[in-house]
C-alpha cells in the first residue's frame, strides 16, 4: 500500500508541471505589427516643430508603453515602407521588416525609430501583402494584429482592400487600427476595409488615439484566444507507467471493436507543425504609377540641361502645403517658340561661410496668394430637387453647368441665413458611384460655404423637412500658376511640373511652368523637376488661383582638372544630409557645371583606398545662390 502511495506521489510531481505548462500554452501569444509610413511627406512639420515622422515615433512608443501595462508578454514588430529609396525612383517594392517580433523590445524600437529617415513613395498594399506572407507566418500559435501609422494613401496603384480580403483578413485575430497624422476625410473611406480609423493631428490627439486602441486591446487580452484543438499535443512519457493489472480483469465477451488498445496509440507520430502554405506571387506595381520621373515622360528638349550633366538620381522631401490663396486671375501666357539659354550667371568664389547649423534647409518654394481680380465672394448658382424620405438630409452636387459633374470632396459649412453662424461643418464625401453621401441637417434656410477659402457661397437655400434635399451647385475650376519668387516677370521656362490627384492613379498632367492651367478642385501631388526635386501637396479650391513660387536657381562649377570619377551631392533632409544626385568629375571644367536650387550642399567622394579601409567619404561643403555660380575644387 505504501509503495502504491509513493508511486502515485511520484507520478503527480512528475506530471504536474507538464499539465500546468500545457494549460499555459493552450492560448495564442498576442503579436502586434506596427506598419509605419516612411514616405517623403513624413518629413513635413506636424506640430510644435515636430515632423510627422517624429510624431509617428512618439505614437508608437506611447502605444507600446500602454499595451505593456495591459500585458507585458505582447510581442511587437516594426515594418516600414518608403524609407529606402527616394521619390524619383518610385520604388513600389520599398518595404522592410526593421524589427522582428519579440517582447520587451521598447528600447530596440526607440533606437531603430531614431535612425530611420523618410524619403520615398507609399506602397501600402504591397507592404500589407508582405506582412501577410512573411510576418504573419504562424497563426496557430500567435494572434496577430496590425497598427498602421500614416499621413496619406496608396501611391503605387495597389488595391488595399483586395489584399485585405484575399490575404490579410485570414491572418488577423483582433481589430487593426489606422492612425492618420492628417485630417483628410477621403482617407477614412480608403481605409474602411482595413480597420478602425483614428486621427492624431495635434499633440493632445495622441492620448485619445492610444486610449481607444488600448481599450480595444484590453477586451482582447481579458479573454485569451485558445489555440486550435486540431493538433494533438504528445502525451508525456510518464503516462506510460505500467498499470498492467487491468488486462487481467475478465471482460464479458462481445463483438470485437476496431479500436486499437491504448498502448498502441502513437501520438508522437502526429506532426507537430502545420505545413506552410504556398506563398502567392508578388504583385507587379502599377505601370501607370511609375511615371513620377518626369524626365522620362516628356520631350527630350525639356530636360537637355539635366541630361547633359549626367542626371541620375534625386532624393528629396515632400512638403505638404496648407495655404489660403486668393481668387484666380487668368492672364494670357504664351510659351516661347524656342527655349533660350538663361543669361550668363555671375561668377563668385567658392568660399561659402561656415553654416551655423547643418539643419538649415535649402530655400524651398512657397505657395502664395494670387492677385485677385476683385474682392467679391462669388455667389454660386444653385438648384434644388426634393425626394421624400424618413429623415431630413442634404446632398451636394458640383457641376460645370454643361453636363459634367465633379467628384471633389471639399470641406463645407452650413451657415444660418440670418446670423451667419455655423450650423454644421462637414466634408462633401462621395460613394463608389460618385454620388454624394447624405448629411443629416435640420430644416431651415441656409447658405452653403464651399472650400477652405470660402470663395464660393450659395444664395439662400431652403432645406425642407422629411426630404432628401439635393442641391446642385454650378462651379468653376481652380488654376495653378508657377513663378520665380524674386523675379515674377521672368518666365519659369527651365522647369516642368508633374501634377496628379493625390488619391487617384493614372491622373498625371505635365504642365510647363511657363503656363497656367485649370484643374478641378481636389488634393494634388505636384513635382517640379528642379535639382533637388521640389515636391508639393496642395488643396485646390473652386475658382481660386494657387501660385507656387520657386527660388531662381544658381550653378555650381567643379573646377577640377583631375578625374575623380563619380561624386554624390547631398542636401539637408530633416536633421541630416541626404543624397540626391550623382555627377561625374572627368577633369574637364567645361562639362562640370550643374544647375541647383539655392541652399547649402555637400559633395561626397572616395579616394582610391585599399579594400577594407573604413575612412569613409571625403566631404566638402558649399552653398549656391540664385543667379550666381559657385566654383568648387575638390581636393
Amino acid at each position: 500500500m505504501l509503495r502504491i502511495t509513493l508511486i502515485s506521489i511520484f507520478i503527480y510531481f512528475l506530471t504536474a508541471p507538464i499539465v500546468f505548462a500545457q494549460n499555459k500554452e493552450a492560448y495564442k501569444q498576442p503579436r502586434i505589427l506596427i506598419l509605419l509610413d516612411g514616405s517623403s511627406s513624413m518629413v513635413n512639420e506636424w506640430s510644435n516643430a515636430q515632423t510627422r515622422f517624429q510624431a509617428a515615433g512618439n505614437i508608437v512608443l506611447r502605444l507600446m508603453d500602454s499595451v505593456y501595462k495591459l500585458n507585458n508578454q505582447v510581442e511587437f514588430s516594426l515594418r516600414v515602407y518608403g524609407h529606402q529609396h527616394g521619390v524619383p525612383e518610385n520604388n513600389c517594392y520599398d518595404t522592410k521588416q526593421e524589427i522582428t517580433f519579440s517582447h520587451d523590445n521598447y528600447t530596440q524600437m526607440s533606437l531603430r525609430l531614431a535612425n530611420l529617415r523618410p524619403m520615398g513613395v507609399s506602397p501600402i498594399a504591397y507592404s500589407l501583402r508582405e506582412a501577410a506572407e512573411n510576418d504573419f507566418t504562424n497563426d496557430r500559435d500567435y494572434a496577430y494584429s496590425l497598427i498602421l501609422v500614416t499621413d496619406g494613401g496608396e501611391s503605387c496603384g495597389g488595391n488595399i482592400c483586395e489584399v485585405v480580403k484575399t490575404l490579410l483578413d485570414k491572418k488577423i485575430a483582433f481589430k487593426p487600427y489606422i492612425v492618420s497624422l492628417v485630417d483628410y476625410a477621403p482617407l477614412k473611406e480608403q481605409y474602411s476595409c482595413l480597420g478602425q480609423y483614428l486621427t492624431a493631428i495635434k499633440p493632445e490627439d495622441i492620448e485619445k488615439a492610444v486610449g481607444v486602441i488600448s481599450e480595444g486591446y484590453r477586451k482582447v487580452f481579458a479573454v485569451p484566444i485558445i489555440k486550435s484543438t486540431l493538433q494533438v499535443t504528445p502525451i508525456p512519457q510518464p503516462a506510460k507507467i505500467k498499470t498492467v493489472a487491468t488486462p487481467a480483469i475478465k471482460m464479458p465477451e462481445r463483438e470485437p471493436t476496431k479500436e486499437a488498445p491504448p498502448k498502441e496509440i502513437k501520438v508522437a507520430a502526429i506532426p507537430q507543425t502545420e505545413p506552410k502554405p504556398v506563398a502567392e506571387s508578388k504583385p507587379e506595381p502599377s505601370s501607370e504609377s511609375s511615371k513620377i520621373k518626369v524626365e522620362t515622360a516628356l520631350p527630350q528638349d525639356h530636360f537637355s540641361n539635366l541630361r547633359r550633366f549626367g542626371f541620375e538620381r534625386i532624393n528629396y522631401s515632400l512638403f505638404w502645403s496648407t495655404v489660403t490663396p486668393k481668387r484666380k486671375i487668368v492672364p494670357e501666357l504664351t510659351l516661347p517658340s524656342k527655349e533660350t539659354e538663361p543669361a550668363a550667371p555671375k561668377q563668385t568664389t567658392a568660399q561659402p561661410p561656415e553654416p551655423k547649423s547643418v539643419n538649415k534647409l535649402p530655400a524651398k518654394s512657397e505657395i502664395k496668394r494670387a492677385i485677385p481680380a476683385n474682392q467679391t465672394i462669388q455667389a454660386a448658382t444653385t438648384s434644388i430637387t426634393l425626394e421624400p424620405a424618413p429623415e431630413t438630409s442634404l446632398e451636394v452636387y458640383f457641376t460645370d453647368g454643361k453636363g459634367k459633374f465633379y467628384n471633389s470632396t471639399p470641406p463645407m459649412r452650413l451657415l444660418d441665413v440670418k446670423t451667419g453662424s455655423e450650423i454644421k461643418k462637414f466634408y462633401r464625401t462621395i460613394d463608389g458611384n460618385g454620388n454624394p453621401d447624405p448629411q443629416t441637417v435640420p430644416p431651415g434656410k441656409y447658405i452653403l460655404s464651399i472650400g477652405k477659402t470660402g470663395n464660393y457661397k450659395t444664395k439662400e437655400i431652403t432645406i425642407q423637412a422629411a426630404n432628401k434635399n439635393k442641391v446642385t451647385v454650378v462651379v468653376t475650376k481652380g488654376t495653378l500658376i508657377f513663378r520665380y519668387d524674386d523675379n515674377p516677370q521672368r518666365p519659369v521656362k527651365e522647369f516642368i511640373a508633374s501634377v496628379r490627384k493625390t488619391f487617384e492613379a493614372r491622373s498625371n498632367i505635365y504642365q510647363p511652368c511657363t503656363e497656367q492651367r485649370e484643374y478641378e478642385p481636389a488634393n494634388y501631388h505636384i513635382e517640379i523637376n528642379t535639382l533637388p526635386m521640389m515636391v508639393r501637396n496642395i488643396d485646390l479650391d473652386f475658382g481660386w488661383s494657387y501660385t507656387i513660387d520657386i527660388p531662381e536657381p544658381g550653378f555650381v562649377k567643379f573646377t577640377n582638372t583631375n578625374a575623380l570619377g563619380k561624386v554624390s551631392l547631398w542636401a539637408p533632409l530633416g536633421d541630416q544630409f541626404a543624397q540626391f544626385y550623382f555627377t561625374e568629375i572627368n577633369g574637364n571644367p567645361n562639362t562640370q557645371t550643374i544647375r541647383l536650387q539655392p541652399g547649402l550642399y555637400e559633395a561626397h567622394w572616395r579616394d582610391n583606398q585599399p579594400r577594407g579601409m573604413q575612412n569613409g567619404d571625403n566631404i566638402v561643403k558649399f552653398s549656391v545662390k540664385s543667379n550666381a555660380t559657385t566654383e568648387v575644387e575638390i581636393k
